[in-house]
């Protein structure tokens, strides 16, 4: 169901649409740069943290698109995904073809 949608033509502001797309959009910039902050320090790989973005970014899109709201978020998800991890499709299509797909922490957990 898609309820902003389906409410008469000027019953929500259009400005207001803007602003929530804006605050969502403001909301994954910032999840981006903690993540990027996690890479720098070394708590996280560009690859999980990229992982971590999509996931969020595909979880905004997803709310966003319940409530009825076209954006660009998940377009721009995308772009920074590959700010994060440029090798990002190569690394989804290893993660796709890894059955299970698993986390393996630490340097004990790669040797």
């Amino acid at each position: 169901m898609q309820h902003l949608n389906e409410l008469p033509d000027g019953t929500i502001w259009p400005h207001l649409l803007t602003a929530i797309e804006r605050d969502v959009l403001t909301d994954l910039h910032g999840y981006v740069e903690s993540r990027l902050h996690d890479v720098a320090r070394g708590a996280e790989t560009a690859e999980l943290a990229a992982v971590l973005v999509d996931k969020y970014c595909d979880g905004l899109a997803k709310a966003l698109r319940i409530a009825g709201l076209e954006s660009s978020v998940r377009a721009e998800g995308d772009r920074l995904v590959r700010v994060i991890d440029p090798d990002f499709e190569n690394h989804r299509k290893s993660r796709w073809a890894a059955r299970p797909a698993a986390l393996s922490m630490g340097a004990a957990a790669s040797m």
